[in-house]
């Protein structure tokens, strides 16, 4: 089993559909990669402009209340 974020990271033509537009992502804490690296950082860290985070609840990363 693969997560969301993992597929879409590891197919090139999936991430490339991303490539030059701007990207909003809806997550919360437990939104993470196989390796637990948080989705807002794997996205950021493969080039996608991230231009809007929302979180529901505890914030994006679960460190606000």
């Amino acid at each position: 089993m693969k997560f969301g974020i993992d597929c879409l990271l590891s197919e090139p033509d999936l991430l490339a559909t991303l490539k030059g537009r701007r990207v909003a992502l809806l997550a919360h804490p437990a939104s993470v990669t196989a390796g637990l690296t948080h989705s807002v950082d794997a996205l950021s860290a493969a080039g996608v402009n991230l231009t809007a985070a929302f979180g529901p609840q505890h914030g994006i990363k679960g460190d606000l209340q």
